[in-house]
């Protein structure tokens, strides 16, 4: 378990959570202004919880030391890297008052040396608990995390059996929700991005392999064929081995994704064996000119329609691709027309036909444009198995 103080909910802060999550590392969040609050939730730590503190770290070296009674050190080390970064990057050391707040760290403290700022990280033990204290910035916490809390967090899982599945069509609060029909006997965390989720469930050493089974069955029963990979892979890769299972092609064309769908797949390597051509149709003439639709069939039905969406796929499948895929709807962000924000069509076929799907997404322009995205892989994941 582990605690994470901050001030502000920064992308830092973001970055550290979805990592730990992806991890299956359990963890818990404080954001306050408030010191005398980050005291009391430091004091409440259990023995087996380390600390994360991201923010200023010259600020929450001294609240640490205050918490706990510890004396203050200055750092000659963190002093010396700090002037090598400077060095390295062509700028003027700090003043002096301003290296006497970020190199005083805790007694028995070590900082790490600074990547991307002047502020180093530093990292310590206090009653056999790790303390992380991070500056506030994305890329320094990454090289922290990935070069050593993570280094240090695989150690402490020694022995324990972990699964990683891949899921689509849940929310975040519909994923916790139905975790918590979970047993016990199992640890699971998840990120969810654009309702497509990461689930980890960590066993630990001593559990038998008969409850490990009866989990994962029970798992399989709550998400059913929302399960689209045992593994961590994205949606794109999953398609693309599908593909490659089954020596087939595709071709997508796109509107309201303006290509997304077309670069999440050529985003994994491999994919020149199963990517045919993309089409990115955005314009009613482009529609027409590009993939063959009838004018009449836009002007009767609507840009955003099904009978669009399908004439769209049938215009790829006339190119010899076996799987087709087209989008189209209205992202918004203003309200126009009979067309509400957020509908849109996807048309997924194969030489036996095209199947029309019809999606209402809320959210700004891009949020719906990938929620559409993600949509389209998973539909296409279902028609290739």
């Amino acid at each position: 378990m582990i605690k994470i103080l901050t001030k502000n909910h920064s992308q830092a802060v973001q970055l550290l959570c979805d990592k730990l999550s992806v991890d299956g590392i359990l963890f818990d969040l404080l954001v306050t202004q408030n010191d005398k609050s980050a005291r009391n939730y430091l004091l409440a730590s259990d023995k087996d919880e380390d600390i994360l503190m991201v923010g200023n770290v010259g600020d929450y070296s001294m609240l640490f030391a205050e918490t706990f009674g510890l004396t203050m050190f200055y750092d000659r080390y963190a002093e010396k890297a700090i002037g090598e970064y400077c060095n390295f990057v062509n700028v003027p050391m700090p003043a002096q008052h301003v290296l006497d707040k970020i190199c005083t760290i805790p007694e028995t403290f070590i900082h790490y040396a600074p990547v991307y700022g002047y502020q180093c990280g530093c990292f310590g033990e206090i009653n056999k608990k790790h303390i992380y204290i991070l500056p506030d910035d994305k890329r320094e916490c990454q090289v922290i995390y990935d070069e050593y809390i993570a280094k240090a967090m695989l150690r402490n899982q020694v022995g324990k059996t972990k699964y990683v599945f891949k899921v689509f069509g849940f929310s975040e609060e519909s994923v916790a929700k139905t975790l918590t029909a979970m047993p016990k006997t199992v640890q699971c965390t998840a990120v969810t991005n654009h309702l497509d989720s990461r689930i980890t469930l960590l066993f630990s050493a001593k559990t038998s392999q008969k409850v490990i089974k009866d989990t994962l069955d029970q798992f399989g029963r709550l998400f059913g064929e929302s399960i689209y990979a045992n593994c961590d892979q994205s949606l794109a890769q999953t398609v693309v081995e599908l593909l490659k299972q089954v020596n087939i092609t595709i071709s997508t064309a796109e509107s309201i994704t303006g290509g997304m769908i077309a670069s999440s797949l050529v985003d994994v390597p491999g994919s020149s064996a199963v990517l045919y051509e993309g089409a990115v149709t955005y314009s009613s003439v482009a529609k027409s000119k590009r993939l063959g639709i009838s004018p009449h069939i836009i002007d009767e039905y609507d840009a955003v329609s099904p009978q669009v969406a399908k004439a769209m796929a049938e215009g790829l499948k006339a190119n010899g691709s076996d799987i087709v895929v087209a989008t189209t709807g209205f992202a918004g962000p203003d309200p126009t027309g009979k067309t509400p924000v957020g509908l849109a069509y996807i048309a997924v076929g194969n030489r036996l036909g095209v199947t029309v799907h019809k999606t209402m997404y809320s959210g700004d322009r891009n949020t719906i444009r990938a929620l559409v995205t993600n949509t389209a892989l998973y539909l296409v994941i279902k028609t290739i198995k």
